[in-house]
């Protein structure tokens, strides 16, 4: 059995060219100064990208359906994505100036061994997120299908439980979506990079010309926007405070894996003030659009219920406004599809698939990990958490909890515990001889520190997760901070255990050296770091 079971790894192992050891593949090498290749342009290109799509709509609506009024989900929408923009350059910096990804950086806070909790959770994420935004997909298929065929759902019935989000049409839509997904997977990213920026102005047109269409045909509008909210007074601010909490949760995982990205930079400045205006900017406008669009057909196509999904106000287009309604709701369609597509693609598939190839870089590259997380991605029963408005919210929020401390452990540590300093080879030595193996290869420090962070928050979560499960007002209190508290404890508590117990880190950044037997050397915005020769075919193609 041992030996058959070695001959089948030895199978699908990488080829030689594409491996580097136990620890390192071509996949997540750093990035070579030859390689490092994009500017401002491409950063703002990037977060136009990637919140140009139907749950970020979603994020914004579905706070009307939680009983806010349209003024206070616009503030909540302001207030968390200036955060969520905050944060995200925050942890921007070391990637562009190491030019090495997430799974890696994670090393250095969390250990060689103890870097697997992180990057494993970061792929749990993104199998979930993944999963989500294919059912939305897959829900704008079934609505093209339906102008096509009105009578789609007496074609193919439901035999679905009710409640659970999704019917058996729609779930057909959700498997045809992930084909499309798959396709688009095999191509290289420089293939698909004009579809993708084509894709984003397509999109972005046609949101404008969907926020129009609703402003212009409201019925009671006036009545809409003067309403009040249903939420009490003594609740509001806490409410209003979840909302932000699950606009920074909706965008969490893209926060935390930013490095992937930003390892690309051409210099460290790059990623600042360009990142800041553009997730800003992008972010809030697509969120304020499904708010407005939401309170402006709540009366015409609701009867006064708030339609926050997109898929059931394009339904009732098809219903009360027979072909032309059939018309415009299957080309909003296809254009909602193609966003989807950039989305899984681009913040799913490219990072999610490096992470699945940190964990196996001898058997996994990038490409093969993006195809374990669109085969995983069916398992969470993803349609469920957009079952209603109130449980998407509940679901964003669910990232905030674990995802806000390991956030802020990785700040903590590149600006205040390392000092911006890294030494790359260490990072590919997984052994004693590595300045990152800590305790048998395990940074103590840091799990103390999530654990505590984490801790405060998961009644209010369990709550959220299970509400027949009774907790304390405080606790739902605490959870509705539970991203900016998650991170603030978690580096105070992680700068608190490094000062007690101090452990000795490289003052100064290797200027040349070895990884598994190749050179390397660099420099970027005048901070010396390492880089090595090789970069996988994807970096190349980016």
């Amino acid at each position: 059995m041992a030996t058959i079971i070695r001959k089948a790894l030895r199978t699908i192992e990488l080829p030689e060219k594409e491996q580097g050891g136990r620890w390192r593949n071509e996949d997540i090498s750093p990035v070579p100064p030859e390689r490092q290749t994009w500017g401002p342009v491409q950063f703002v290109e990037l977060w136009f990208l990637i919140n140009l799509n139907i749950s970020s709509y979603q994020t914004g609506s579905s706070l009307l359906a939680s009983g806010m009024t349209y003024w206070q989900a616009i503030i909540v929408i302001l207030v968390g994505n200036a955060l969520a923009s905050t944060f995200a350059v925050l942890n921007s910096v070391s990637g562009a100036q190491s030019h090495l990804g997430f799974p890696i950086v994670c090393r250095s806070v969390w250990g060689m061994w103890g870097a697997y909790f992180p990057v494993l959770n970061r792929i749990l994420t993104s199998v979930v997120w993944y999963g989500v935004q294919a059912v939305i997909g897959g829900k704008m298929i079934y609505i093209c299908l339906r102008s096509i065929w009105i009578d789609l759902d007496q074609r193919i019935p439901n035999t679905l439980p009710e409640g659970i989000g999704i019917t058996t049409a729609q779930f057909m839509g959700y498997v045809l979506f992930n084909l499309l997904c798959c396709i688009f997977i095999w191509f290289r990213p420089q293939q698909l990079r004009p579809y993708f920026h084509g894709a984003s102005v397509v999109v972005a047109i046609a949101l404008f010309a969907l926020l129009g269409w609703a402003v212009g045909t409201s019925q009671g509008y006036g009545s809409i926007f003067n309403a009040k909210s249903t939420i009490s007074s003594s609740e509001l601010g806490w409410q209003m405070s979840a909302g932000v909490m699950s606009v920074i949760g909706s965008i969490a995982s893209g926060i935390l894996n930013q490095n992937d990205f930003t390892r690309f930079a051409k210099r460290p400045s790059h990623v600042t003030y360009t990142q800041a205006i553009s997730f800003m900017t992008s972010s809030s406008l697509i969120a304020i659009i499904g708010v407005v669009v939401t309170a402006a057909t709540q009366e015409q196509y609701g009867h006064g219920t708030a339609l926050w999904d997109p898929s059931t106000l394009f339904v009732a287009i098809q219903d009360q406004k027979g072909s032309r309604g059939r018309a415009a709701a299957f080309f909003l369609g296809i254009v909602f599809i193609l966003s989807q597509l950039s989305i899984n693609v681009i913040g799913n598939v490219l990072a999610g698939g490096l992470d699945v190839a940190s964990v196996f870089p001898k058997y996994i590259n990038l490409r093969r990990g993006a195809y374990i997380l669109a085969a995983l991605s069916v398992a969470p029963n993803p349609w469920q958490q957009l079952s209603s408005g109130s449980t998407f919210l509940s679901v964003l929020s669910a990232y905030a909890v674990f995802l806000g401390p390991m956030i802020g452990l990785l700040c903590v540590h590149f600006y205040l515990i390392q000092k911006r300093v890294f030494h790359i080879p260490d990072l590919y030595e997984g052994s004693k001889k590595s300045v990152y193996w800590y305790t048998y290869g395990i940074n103590w420090r840091t799990i103390v520190a999530w654990v505590c962070a984490v801790v405060p928050s998961m009644p209010g979560f369990v709550h959220s997760v299970n509400p027949s499960l009774k907790v304390g007002v405080g606790a739902s209190h605490i959870f509705s901070l539970s991203f900016v508290l998650g991170f603030l404890i978690a580096a105070v508590i992680s700068f608190a255990l490094h000062w007690i117990f101090p452990y000795r880190y490289p003052e100064v950044s290797a200027m040349e050296g070895e990884i598994d037997g190749e050179s390397f050397a660099g420099e970027s915005d005048g901070v010396v770091v390492e880089e090595t020769k090789m970069a996988s075919k994807e970096e190349r193609a980016l």
